[in-house]
């Protein structure tokens, strides 16, 4: 493990601070990538800080300090950044925090308060990190066990800053290592490592919100997958277009089987005989459209239930 005084920038010397009561490397979380202190940098670090200060002085460890914090996003497939479109932004907002020891992700409202969600890896798991960019400046992570990710959307100047800090932290050594090989997620109760998709702490036995009800809930209530994980923008725009779709799926299946008859004035086919068909027809598009927003729903909360979210 790099001690806390290892050296980062060559004309600055380590100096130690504890603004919030977080022990952090002032010389490293107040400057840029040449080491020279702005107000602006100390203004934001100081802001994340004071969001994050009861989940990091839990955290720290006696021999680890804060050196930089940048703001990001978390991964995300291309699926997702299209279908959530603008909202993508808001669901994926993390705070990177950069220790001597390892690297802390911390999922944040658009104010910077804690969601509740954080993940670590020691830096011994990290085999390779490359922030690279220009008009998208990016953290790209390959984990010991071959897993590998990329954190987008970091802050002006902080893929530069980004890269000085790996240069350190490699000529420094590795560091401790870890049984999963990769990032994993903790416990925000109590810090334990929590297993992928079992939805208990096993040492504090605080529980998550889980797949299971979230599948239900999508596939019985328009927008309710959405609904159970907290997302209520995406949740009432999905329960207006399903339950708009269910609507007309049921009105059209019921119009083909004759049970009833839609007055619709100027109605698309011109035979009178086709119509029960046509409806069935109108019946089945519709409610593909239903089953493909159900779907749709589920894969986006599925995510956001993998990063374990406490029940209330």
């Amino acid at each position: 493990m790099p001690d806390i005084y290892f050296p980062v920038h060559p004309e600055q010397s380590s100096r130690l601070g504890s603004p919030h009561g977080v022990r952090v490397r002032e010389d490293t979380l107040y400057t840029n990538h040449k080491g020279q202190e702005k107000s602006g940098i100390r203004k934001r670090a100081d802001k994340a800080l004071d969001k994050l200060q009861e989940i990091l002085r839990k955290m720290l460890g006696p021999e680890e300090v804060v050196l930089y914090l940048a703001r990001g996003q978390a991964p995300a497939t291309w699926f997702e950044q299209y279908t959530l479109g603008w909202y993508i932004y808001y669901v994926t907002a993390t705070v990177l925090v950069f220790t001597n020891r390892r690297l802390l992700l911390f999922q944040v409202q658009r104010d910077g308060s804690w969601k509740k969600s954080v993940r670590a890896v020691p830096w011994g798991d990290v085999e390779e990190a490359k922030a690279k960019g220009w008009l998208s400046r990016t953290l790209r992570i390959k984990y010991r066990n071959g897993k590998k990710e990329t954190y987008w959307g970091l802050g002006w100047g902080d893929d530069k800053k980004i890269r000085v800090l790996l240069e350190a932290l490699s000529a420094v050594g590795a560091g401790e290592t870890s049984a999963a090989g990769s990032i994993v997620s903790l416990c925000p109760n109590c810090l334990a490592e929590l297993t992928p998709r079992v939805y208990e702490c096993g040492r504090c036995k605080l529980t998550f919100k889980d797949e299971r009800t979230m599948v239900r809930r999508s596939l019985l209530i328009p927008g309710g997958g959405y609904f159970y994980v907290g997302h209520w923008f995406p949740g009432i725009a999905g329960f207006i277009v399903e339950a708009l779709f269910l609507y007309w799926t049921i009105m059209f299946g019921l119009a083909g089987l004759g049970i009833i008859k839609l007055a619709l004035e100027s109605p698309p086919w011109q035979a009178e005989a086709s119509a029960p068909v046509v409806y069935l027809v109108s019946a089945g598009f519709t409610a593909l459209i239903v089953t493909i927003a159900k779907l749709m729903t589920i894969h986006h909360c599925r995510r956001f239930i993998r990063d374990f979210i406490p029940k209330e």
